[in-house]
């Protein structure tokens, strides 16, 4: 059973990749990355690229996170993400809560 730190509704999920479906195009297009290419670093094919950025096709939770840790890495998308709040904060903050508990290995 998934403990309540690490419990994502379907709710949260559906609302963090509805926004990154409506900003993919110009995350993409602000760092000049063709969709074969960023296809490429995600790992899917240029097809499932498309379906996924023209909203013909699901993404599922792991692409979302694939192209949010992506976007994040690159310095001129990973402002955009924090001021679009596509950047799952709520994830980050109950990780590092969850790291806090966590006592240290005896090495």
């Amino acid at each position: 059973m998934v403990r309540d730190k690490w419990f994502i509704s379907a709710d949260y999920k559906t609302a963090s990749t509805s926004i990154l479906y409506d900003n993919l195009a110009s995350l993409r297009a602000r760092i000049g990355i063709t969709q074969e290419e960023l296809a490429n670093v995600i790992g899917v094919s240029r097809q499932t690229y498309y379906a996924i950025e023209t909203g013909t096709r699901k993404m599922t939770w792991v692409i979302y996170l694939t192209l949010v840790f992506f976007f994040n890495s690159v310095e001129e998308t990973s402002e955009m993400l924090k001021e679009l709040r596509i950047f799952p904060i709520d994830l980050v903050v109950r990780f590092n809560e969850q790291l806090e508990d966590v006592e240290p290995l005896d090495v």
